[in-house]
């Protein structure tokens, strides 16, 4: 079998049409992740040795040999990282330095300077040192301008390849070997940059402005180091997110490993922020961590909630920390990666003579992006965005204690590009692009540079630039991420949250009531339902008083909404609302509370009202018995997110307000006239605490209700195919978590066995996600 694919494979890859070389290119590297690594080496390697072999033949020279040897070349650097060191250095790597000497085709040479990083990772310190480096900085210098833009946008790859040189050197002194490393690309790499910057042809200089803040960036130790030898942790994967050096609650460990990164977009930790070029150049320096820092989220059970497939079963928390909606839980994993990071920096800080060397050869390069004038209105702008783009890296980097001069003018320059060092009152907007990038990225900065500097150097240019921005994007970070920053501030946060407030409510937003031509904005539900994801956090960085005058007429428009998915995520805000009013401190907590009870009984039932608006307060009543069960948990959970366990007194009283206040009108749904309010009704009572499910009144409406949900379930499933009314009716995501029904629509259970079923807590906790 393997001669049959290594003889089809070396057809292919040699095959006269570009297309299929490309193809069987990335089929045959593909492989090579997928079969053991001693096999690479007897089954995959021959195959480009061949065609470098067939390519530097004098007798079988043609048009066609050029191609071979760049297919050849790069099939080589992707092989590298899985090939062993003695392989590299008696195959790979003589091949591809051939190729780095060819004189006769400029894209060989290109091709071996992309394919020289790749397979450096597998070399010996001496080798890369008395090998590698000397041909790489050769190719740096080469006549033709296209190779030395490629060794420019290659210097990124090369500097974490060194890094990983001495990681994978077997040696009794290895700290000895990384110092060695880090002053090899000190005094190697940095002159190669700066003679790339100052090069004659402007395509060499602006492919290395492009590429100079990862490459800075690159300086951050993001290997293996010696205090984690036992733990096995990477700090690649650390930043990346696969892992974290703090010690984590259940409640962050949870969801991590199955939803990476935050929002839900699948990017890895907060890390990827400051190095979004690091989970790609792991993949190709160093196969093993491929598949940890895969950009493909773990399958995640359908409606975003439960447990990944083949899991073992979960506890009752497990499951309630499921069932929360995932924009609760990604904010609070962002905070725990991005406190991660910053622990990182302060326990593994880098080298100083790399800071030092940054500081003076490579960082006035950086900064001056932000102010670049080429002449060319369209670069200038492109560089600007570069330097944007890598400005929370280089801080990351140099740290607050690097802060104030050059770092300080190159962020008021990106604010307002027309701003000097000596008059700061001109006024020009910075490109688009620009503002987007600092907008999403301010917070991370403002947790690096630390509360003090936030407050005189990051708050006035946010609310000056971007709290009142025209720009959806921008408004939609600033919104999105603004919790994270006022969790930094030290003085009293009123005065930030009243602006905020200000721009919430404004026309943009909230204030918008009439859609027309000149007024689209009520369309733009995104932000508002940026707003109403960002509530819970605000709420718990919020005295009570202020959360009363300040936040709750904004959830009030929020509950509102004509969009559903902003009511539906609104109304997680209103447990946490209720317990910040059961603060001791606060003496109008039983009043306050009062007046929200009295304003969801009033507006929201008011009348009968919409049958939607019913379903909204079944589902609040939900949300809270939601809160309740998470609260009487004795697992300690982190104190940055919502929902956490309650002390008694605050379990008592938000208790107090869900059975006394809130659950008599919900109770009187049961022979409403909708069916999908019923339904909805069972499945709140479903996931009460069993205290409240034990309740005389409450067990006689969950009895008549749960042998109507048993009819309707099966129905769904039965008529699937032949009714579209039915679906209409009973949600899909619904009827799955309901007891007595399979997934394949096969009815397993009668009415009566699902009245008993209904017996066991977990099936209670099954339906969470159906609300």
């Amino acid at each position: 079998m393997s001669h049959i694919v290594q003889t089809s494979l070396s057809t292919l890859v040699q095959d006269p049409d570009p297309d299929v070389r490309r193809a069987a290119s990335e089929s045959l590297s593909s492989l090579a992740s997928h079969v053991k690594s001693e096999d690479v080496a007897p089954i995959l390697l021959p195959i480009p040795l061949r065609m470098a072999q067939i390519s530097t033949d004098p007798k079988k020279n043609s048009p066609f040999t050029e191609d071979l040897k760049i297919t050849a070349a790069n099939l080589l650097g992707e092989l590298g990282a899985t090939l062993g060191k003695d392989v590299v250095s008696q195959y790979a790597a003589p091949a591809i330095l051939k190729f780095a000497q060819d004189d006769v085709s400029f894209r060989v040479r290109r091709a071996a300077v992309q394919a020289l990083p790749r397979i450096l990772g597998g070399c010996t310190p001496d080798e890369a040192k008395d090998l590698i480096l000397p041909a790489f900085s050769k190719l740096a210098q080469d006549d033709m301008y296209r190779v030395r833009k490629a060794a420019g946008e290659c210097l990124v790859d090369m500097s974490r390849s060194l890094m990983l040189v001495a990681h994978n050197a077997v040696t009794d002194n290895n700290e000895e070997v990384k110092r060695d490393m880090r002053k090899t690309r000190r005094t190697k790499l940095i002159p190669i940059c700066q003679a790339l910057l100052t090069d004659a042809n402007k395509f060499v200089r602006h492919g290395m402005m492009q590429f100079l803040g990862p490459f800075v960036a690159s300086f951050y130790p993001l290997n293996k180091h010696h205090q984690n030898n036992n733990t096995g942790e990477n700090d690649i994967a650390i930043m990346l997110g696969d892992s974290s050096p703090v010690k984590k609650s259940k409640t962050i460990n949870l969801k991590e490993s199955t939803l990476a990164g935050s929002g839900g977009n699948g990017s890895g930790g907060i890390g990827a922020q400051f190095f979004p070029h690091a989970s790609s150049m792991v993949s190709r320096l160093n196969s093993s961590f491929a598949a940890n820092t895969s950009a493909t989220p773990t399958p995640v059970a359908a409606g975003g909630f439960g447990p990944p497939p083949n899991q073992p079963k979960r506890s009752e928390y497990e499951t309630l920390i499921y069932s929360l909606p995932d924009f609760i839980l990604s904010q609070r994993r962002a905070m725990t990666s991005l406190h991660a990071v910053l622990q990182h920096r302060d326990s593994r800080p880098p080298d100083p003579a790399d800071l030092e060397a940054i500081q003076k050869h490579l960082l006035h390069h950086f900064c001056s992006l932000a102010r670049i004038s080429t002449g060319d209105e369209g670069s200038d702008a492109e560089m600007r965005v570069y330097c944007a783009y890598s400005f929370p890296a280089i801080v990351l980097l140099l740290g607050r204690d690097h802060w104030a001069g050059p770092l300080h003018n190159c962020f008021l320059a990106l604010v307002n590009p027309s701003a000097t060092e000596a008059d700061s009152s001109a006024q020009l907007p910075p490109p688009l692009p620009v503002k987007r990038c600092l907008a999403s990225s301010l917070h991370t900065i403002a947790h690096i540079l630390g509360p003090k500097i936030t407050e005189t150097d990051l708050l006035p240019v946010f609310v000056q630039h971007f709290f009142r921005d025209n720009d959806e994007s921008v408004r939609l970070n600033v919104i999105r991420h603004f919790p994270s920053l006022l969790s930094l501030l030290e003085s009293p946060r009123s005065k930030y949250l009243e602006l905020w407030a200000q721009v919430v409510k404004g026309e943009d937003l909230l204030g918008a009531h009439k859609r027309s031509v000149t007024n689209p904005s009520l369309l733009n539900w995104r932000q508002r339902d940026g707003v109403a994801r960002s509530l819970p956090h605000l709420l718990l960085l919020t005295e009570p008083q202020h959360i009363r005058s300040i936040l709750w007429p904004i959830l009030q428009m929020l509950l509102q909404d004509g969009v559903s998915l902003v009511r539906e995520n609104a109304e997680w805000s209103i447990p946490i609302l209720l317990l910040s009013y059961g603060n001791e401190n606060f003496p109008e907590g039983e009043e306050a509370s009062q007046e929200v009870v009295q304003w969801l009984r009033s507006t929201i039932l008011v009348g009968g009202g919409n049958f939607a608006k019913r379903q909204l307060y079944c589902r609040i009543c939900a949300s809270v018995a939601l809160a309740l069960r998470l609260g009487s948990q004795s697992v300690s959970s982190s104190a940055d997110g919502p929902y956490q366990t309650l002390s008694p007194s605050k379990y008592e009283f938000l208790s107090k307000i869900l059975v006394e206040e809130m659950l008599p009108p919900a109770l009187e749904m049961k022979d409403d006239r909708v069916t999908n309010v019923r339904l909805t009704l069972i499945q709140v009572l479903r996931v009460m605490p069993l205290g409240v499910q034990k309740l005389t009144h409450v067990q006689t409406v969950m009895n008549e209700l749960e042998d109507e949900a048993g009819t309707w379930e099966s129905m769904h499933y039965g008529n699937a195919n032949n009714s579209t009314t039915t679906n209409n009716i009973v949600p899909k995501q619904l009827v799955e978590s309901s007891p007595g029904v399979k997934k394949d629509g096969n009815v397993v259970e009668t009415k009566k066995s699902n009245r008993k079923k209904k017996q066991d807590p977990d099936d209670d906790l099954t339906s969470l996600a159906s609300i």
